[in-house]
């Protein structure tokens, strides 16, 4: 059946209203230019001072609902241990898993948690050895019976320790390169997440984590498993934009920057 003069196709309609919408007379017949490739230069030149990289970090955390603290390097063992006390009793934690990295062990935390009396699983083969986890059902076939006595044991913290690989200060964004004992369900598995990092570390715009993530990792056979970007709390919504926090990560999340 043929068209009569003047009349569009439905992809002729459509396009057709994209341009009207954009003030156009009839859509382009070409591509527009692309001036630029990559990052532009007035954006890949932005510097800012360690001071402007914590505000601009905080400014877009807090607007995410994150919660910030900022120790001195000197005060940061007991500062930051009296702050995951803090944490813990406030939400009734009692149980946490951590990273097992060299910075976190540096802070010498596990000490005052359990004496507080919260327990600390380091993610690291033998971290659950110490506990006592409540067991299967008998005669259970499920995944979960199945699990090394570590996965189990993450699984029921509600608090995740972790130190990133940097953070990026422009969209609040942790970047957590997993290996060895930096388990992905330390940061996916918990309610809450504490991530623990230098002020040092905070990079202006994303390319400079990817840039850092194939400077580190330059071989692929020792890549790291994942490169895991986490920009505030679990966010999830519906076809009908009903949203809901913490269903694919933790609802709360916090930073704390060392200075």
């Amino acid at each position: 059946m043929s068209r009569s003069a003047g009349s569009m196709t439905g992809k002729e309609a459509f396009m057709q209203n994209i341009a009207s919408r954009l003030g156009r007379r009839e859509p382009l017949q070409k591509a527009p230019e692309r001036p630029f490739i990559g990052v532009p230069d007035f954006y890949r030149d932005r510097e800012l001072s360690t001071n402007e990289l914590i505000e601009e970090f905080i400014r877009n955390w807090t607007a995410l609902s994150g919660r910030t603290l900022i120790v001195e390097e000197a005060e940061a063992p007991q500062a930051i241990a009296a702050y995951l006390k803090e944490v813990c009793a406030e939400l009734g934690i009692t149980r946490i898993s951590r990273w097992e990295h060299d910075r976190l062990r540096e802070l010498s935390l596990d000490g005052p948690l359990i004496e507080a009396g919260i327990e600390v699983v380091p993610w690291r083969e033998d971290g659950a050895d110490h506990l006592r986890l409540a067991e299967p059902p008998t005669g259970s076939e499920g995944n979960w019976a199945k699990r090394s006595k570590l996965l189990q044991a993450a699984e029921t913290c509600r608090l995740g320790l972790v130190w990133p690989d940097c953070a990026v200060a422009n969209t609040s964004t942790l970047a957590l390169f997993s290996e060895g004992g930096k388990g992905r369900s330390v940061s996916l598995l918990t309610d809450t997440l504490v991530a623990v990092f230098r002020a040092d570390q905070i990079v202006t715009r994303m390319g400079e984590a990817f840039a850092l993530f194939k400077e580190r990792y330059p071989n692929v056979q020792q890549m790291a498993s994942s490169l895991n970007l986490i920009t505030g709390p679990s966010r999830s919504a519906d076809i009908e934009n009903d949203l809901t926090i913490g269903i694919h990560g933790p609802g709360k999340v916090h930073a704390v920057i060392i200075r």
